[in-house]
């Protein structure tokens, strides 16, 4: 018997008409690393929370879940506390304690362990990690990307055998994400540690599998190595339409070009792959003489300054940007350096002690009832026991009429995609639901500034295609919109410009085919993989569309 083997397993949450999980069966090897997929609201946050009996949710259950040939009511508390590790999708939810120290020492006292043993062990945890100078910071002065590195030390720190993780990278910047992932796979093939990974951004981790596990509406769709998915996908054998646009970059551009050739998966494959089929002279395949449309300034900062306490480090330093109206706005940058702080200097939660801020010619102070302002946290922006109440009861306090409140709610939640959401409670949600349910609370108010802090939290590819077409459709009607974002592929295909945080500052903006192609680490797969054949491509689409160009003219050649 494999060590963990999941039987015929359904769930269906109390209260629900639909089951969540309808027969999933499947089984993990020790040792093995499993890459489950699926799209926002397929199941996979329910199907790892069967995995781990505190988080267990309620309602009805058949099949069962075996783990080193005991099923998982007969596993003891203290096993079960200690032995199977989670990371939950939200860092907010798992924190508990006041300082990072204390965090870490909450689940070894808990086991009983001596307090010698316990500094041992956290000092150990904390140089693998790298996290020395946050032992005496307070939890909640970290930042998202912060918290999730805690919420993996203090799972590790306990000793795992098996170690699951909801989507632990989507508040880390890349070069974290990627250093969260080394350290994933250092676990996993060093340490034998057995690990289920619950992700949407497959780019750093799909060819790392040793299976990967498709969920869809709750059933299991297939369970493959990576390069028999590869192979599926190319034979048509699945509909994996949707699917696809999870992949990493190589084997989305493969997919779409049809050519007879191995599947790429990694990004040296994709440079490898366009070098064999595409002219190896570099090509410009962008139009960077557009002329521009006169532009209307909307919100602007000049020298602004901030800090949380009168004494303390400055967290902007002499921040100046200006937005244009109608213009969508991505700001990226490494953990901790100040962005959320920006957008809330912004929203007007908190004040700069110096500088200039104006919307439209007027003092940010008086116009703050136009902007509107998404936080990292959806859940945050929820207290009623359903999305409808919720709705409605922020636009009673906006002083709208019944009738009024009624064409905002369906008006919203049609563009959105969540007319069928209003009547759940907000935390029985996925991920990706929540996030848009709260994007429609902010909308509700129609705000002409938007500002969105790591939008795509919990949603897959194909929604995020949504989320742009979307936020682009809010551009267009005039709105302003800042986003703060690690995801670099979304922020190149929303923006109309990208500009980089750092020390403090808005350090440089460009448009994101010059942003990108710029930049080493903070670019997206397609730039890494296109720019050795052509130029200035930096997105999957762009490097579709030029392939496909320059194959009908190889072919018109011929």
């Amino acid at each position: 018997m494999d060590y963990l083997e999941i039987e015929n397993l359904s769930f269906q949450y109390a209260g629900d008409e639909h089951k969540r999980l309808t027969n999933i069966s499947l089984s993990i090897s020790k040792g093995e690393f499993v890459l489950l997929c699926g799209a926002s609201g397929s199941g996979k946050t329910t199907l790892l929370k069967m995995l781990k009996p505190q988080l267990t949710p309620a309602g009805t259950k058949t099949g069962k879940i075996v783990l080193q040939e005991k099923e998982f009511d007969e596993l003891s508390e203290t096993f079960s506390s200690s032995k199977i590790g989670y990371v939950m999708q939200n860092p907010e939810n798992q924190i508990v304690t006041d300082t990072v120290w204390h965090e870490l020492a909450f689940g070894l006292e808990n086991m009983g362990l001596s307090a010698i043993l316990i500094k041992s062990r956290i000092a150990e945890m904390a140089n693998f990690l790298g996290i020395q100078e946050l032992m005496e910071e307070q939890t909640a002065d970290l930042s998202g990307g912060q918290k999730q590195l805690l919420n993996l030390a203090s799972v590790l720190v306990m000793q795992p055998e098996l170690l699951i993780l909801d989507e632990p990278t989507t508040q880390l910047d890349p070069i974290a994400a990627q250093n969260f992932i080394d350290i994933l796979i250092r676990l996993n093939r060093e340490m034998g540690l057995t690990i289920i990974l619950a992700e949407h951004g497959l780019e750093s981790v799909f060819a790392l599998a040793d299976k990967v596990v498709l969920l869809e509406r709750g059933a299991l769709v297939f369970v493959e190595k990576p390069q028999a998915v590869s192979t599926a996908v190319k034979d048509q054998r699945l509909d994996l339409d949707k699917f696809i646009l999870s992949l990493p970059s190589a084997l989305q551009i493969y997919h779409a070009l049809d050519i007879e050739d191995e599947a790429p998966i990694t990004v040296v494959e994709g440079k490898r792959f366009l070098a064999r089929h595409f002219a190896h002279e570099k090509k410009q395949e962008t139009d960077q003489t557009n002329i521009q449309p006169t532009k209307t300034p909307s919100l602007v900062l000049n020298n602004c300054w901030f800090r949380y306490e009168k004494n303390g480090d400055d967290i902007l330093a002499g921040v100046d940007l200006t937005l244009n109206k109608g213009e969508i706005f991505s700001l990226v940058g490494a953990n901790g350096t100040g962005k959320t702080t920006l957008l809330k200097v912004i929203a007007g939660i908190y004040d700069c002690y110096q500088g200039k801020q104006a919307l439209f010619e007027q003092p940010l102070k008086k116009q703050r009832a136009h902007i509107g302002f998404l936080p990292q946290s959806p859940e945050m922006l929820f207290i009623k026991d359903s999305v409808l109440e919720e709705y409605q009861q922020y636009l009673q306090g906006k002083n709208y009429h019944e009738s009024e409140q009624q064409k905002k709610i369906e008006a919203v939640s049609a563009l959105l995609g969540i007319t069928d959401k209003l009547s759940q409670h907000p935390f029985d949600l996925s991920g990706g639901e929540c996030q848009r349910a709260a994007l429609g609370k902010v909308l509700l108010t129609d705000p002409s500034v938007l500002l969105l802090d790591e939008p795509t939290k919990g949603i897959d590819n194909y929604g995020k295609k949504q989320l742009i077409q979307l936020l682009k459709k809010l551009a267009d009607e005039g709105k302003t919109i800042l986003v703060v974002t690690h995801d670099l592929a979304f922020a190149a295909e929303l923006s109309d410009r990208c500009g980089l945080f750092f020390q403090h500052k808005v350090l440089t903006t460009a448009e994101p085919e010059t942003f990108f192609s710029d930049h080493a680490f903070y670019t997206t797969a397609a730039s890494r993989i296109s720019r050795e054949t052509f130029t200035h491509l930096v997105t999957t689409d762009q490097v579709i569309n030029v392939c496909q160009t320059e194959k009908r003219r190889q072919k018109n050649e011929h």
